[in-house]
């Protein structure tokens, strides 16, 4: 595959994810849209990650603020901070020890203050792409 064709993989299925998780939304599986809303702000970093470096095989790793270290992309500071955010919803809704403070604070308040952050992350980052 080319550079631009694993570009679009990251950026498509990233695409695909945030349709996952509005699709999760709508069935109040919030803790689960959380996680599909982390996959995607992931994959779309990723797909910088390949822009950004020789190869096309972006780190295998699921941090946000480490992922964001590791590309040459600007976010103002309120964007970059937000990653550690997002970041929690991965790890935190992996274990579980973890699982039920993840779907104590997924309430639908708490998803529709996340989600015109998140819509306006995913634009920015495609935007940059």
């Amino acid at each position: 595959m080319t550079k631009q064709e694993h570009i679009h993989h990251w950026k498509e299925s990233a695409l695909e994810n945030w349709e996952t998780a509005l699709y999760l939304l709508k069935g109040n599986q919030n803790m689960f849209a959380l996680f599909a809303f982390h996959l995607v702000i992931e994959k779309l970093l990723k797909s910088h990650w390949v822009k950004d470096n020789e190869g096309n095989t972006p780190p295998r790793i699921h941090d946000l603020p480490e992922l964001f270290k590791k590309i040459d992309l600007e976010l103002d500071f309120d964007q970059t901070d937000y990653l550690g955010t997002i970041n929690t919803w991965n790890i935190e809704g992996r274990y579980p020890d973890y699982r039920k403070k993840v779907n104590q604070m997924a309430t639908q308040s708490y998803l529709q203050f996340h989600l015109p952050k998140l819509e306006a992350l995913k634009t920015c980052l495609l935007e940059k792409l």
